[in-house]
């Protein structure tokens, strides 16, 4: 999976994307947002080629409300190309089940065992 996104070009995100684990908010409706509050100014992409099946096996989806997914999240994102970035590691909290790894290496997570742990 691609996050498609324009960083604002600045000190402030160069060193951020020297990290691991930023903090952000996954956002999962007919589309799959990625939203950076840690960024000046806050900044927001697109992923591409995710696929919803797999991403429930991995995140549990929420209740109601214009997306089925709405998360505080860890990524680790890998430069691709100017605008293009490889998402390398993605965890979603979820409030029953805490951190869910969805990607792990670039690769989807294995799959969770969500409904065995209630």
């Amino acid at each position: 999976m691609n996050l498609i996104i324009d960083f604002p070009e600045n000190m402030i995100t160069d060193e951020l994307l020297k990290h691991e684990r930023i903090p952000c908010i996954c956002m999962v409706s007919n589309k799959f947002e990625i939203s950076f509050s840690v960024t000046v100014p806050a900044s927001t992409g697109l992923v591409s080629g995710w696929d919803r099946t797999e991403l429930d096996l991995r995140a549990v989806a929420g209740a109601g409300g214009q997306y089925t997914h709405y998360a505080q999240s860890l990524i680790t994102l890998e430069k691709v190309d100017d605008g293009v970035y490889k998402i390398i590691d993605l965890e979603m909290f979820n409030r029953l089940f805490g951190w869910c790894a969805v990607l792990q290496g670039g690769e989807y997570a294995p799959p969770g065992d969500f409904w065995d742990q209630i």
